[in-house]
């Protein structure tokens, strides 16, 4: 790993003096960040100028290395994304209330890494969930209703406008199609996916003729904002991004808040929302009410889409294509995630 960072030291310090024009400027105090989407860094950019000494906290997003850069390894279509949402270079975030970290350089030119990447000021922050800390109740009430803001200021955007970013729009049924051929996959476990077909039945036969499209986050989820004193600073991670139904985003951080969804509430906050409470402050914040039984699609929506995400990911773990042990834990709650969508669906 030493050899590695090192090395991977000396290419950010390339591209750093390139982007910027400061032959002294280097990269330095490289280290892993945590996460299961993706290959990421935290660095220092030390100026090396006049005025410029000072050291400024990065990131840096790789694709995997030896992947297709399609899907969610297309780490340019986020930065893309991120570059809409906050403004390139880091100056600010014109579309309030949809803080995303800020963007400063992409490229899929692989002479720098070998690989596509982007670079991004490095947000601190605290999690609900997954993070160092425990959120007290009266926390948790805030990140609620900050959320909830953010999720109604995406979902109020324009989606034409912002098409080059996000794409067309993703129809339930492909989406639901591209899921069950990942199911077909002959090296996942039959027995921990053998409610899925079953699910995947009733999502047709019930899923909502006619649905509000708009920009998703696609992986709208505790462990991806970060907090500070003053609020929400970043929604981070978006690889899942699209132009969909938008109450994917909000089934999703229902599955995330529901403790009948899962064997173990490792991936929820300790002063978990009832998802109940979750669906009533997004809809203050986007001043109409929202279907519940829509709401209950989606939620078990969240649930199979969750759940067949979580075995291809297992299945890449265990043949060493993409070793990851957190998805070992997250398994555990597989076949209950199926179930619990069945349950939501009557």
């Amino acid at each position: 790993m030493d050899a590695e960072l090192t090395n991977l030291a000396t290419q950010l310090t390339a591209l750093i003096r390139a982007r910027t024009g400061d032959p002294h400027a280097r990269a330095s105090s490289i280290e892993p960040l945590p996460g299961h989407a993706g290959v990421s860094y935290r660095f220092m950019h030390e100026g090396g100028g006049a005025g410029a000494a000072r050291a400024t906290p990065l990131m840096l997003r790789l694709a995997p290395a030896g992947a297709p850069a399609t899907g969610p390894n297309d780490v340019v279509r986020q930065a893309r994304i991120m570059a809409a949402l906050g403004g390139s270079g880091g100056t600010g975030t014109p579309l309030g209330g949809v803080p995303a970290p800020p963007l400063l350089w992409y490229d899929d030119d692989p002479r720098w890494f070998g690989q596509p990447f982007f670079v991004a000021g490095f947000v601190a922050g605290d999690k609900p969930a997954l993070g160092t800390r425990r959120f007290s109740a009266d926390e948790m009430k805030r990140c609620i209703a900050a959320v909830a803001v953010a999720a109604a200021a995406m979902h109020r955007l324009d989606w034409r406008a912002w098409r080059a970013a996000f794409g067309e729009p993703v129809e339930l049924a492909s989406e639901l199609d591209r899921l069950a051929r990942l199911l077909d996959r002959p090296t996942l476990e039959p027995r921990l996916v053998a409610l899925a077909p079953a699910l995947r039945a009733r999502l047709v036969d019930t899923m909502p003729q006619r649905i509000r499209v708009g920009c998703v986050h696609g992986d709208f989820q505790w462990s991806n904002f970060l907090f500070r004193e003053e609020g929400l600073v970043a929604i981070i991670d978006w690889e899942l991004a699209q132009t969909g139904a938008v109450l994917i985003d909000l089934g999703w951080l229902c599955l995330f808040s529901d403790r009948e969804a899962w064997a173990t509430v490792d991936l929820l906050p300790a002063s978990c929302p009832h998802p109940d409470q979750i669906v009533e402050e997004y809809e203050r914040s986007l001043s109409e009410p929202v279907d519940r039984c829509e709401v209950r699609w989606f939620r078990a929506f969240a649930g199979y889409r969750f759940g067949v995400i979580t075995a291809f990911n297992l299945m890449l773990h265990r043949r060493g294509k993409r070793p990851d042990p957190m998805w070992e834990t997250i398994a555990l709650s597989r076949p209950r995630l199926f179930e619990r969508g069945l349950e939501l669906l009557g």
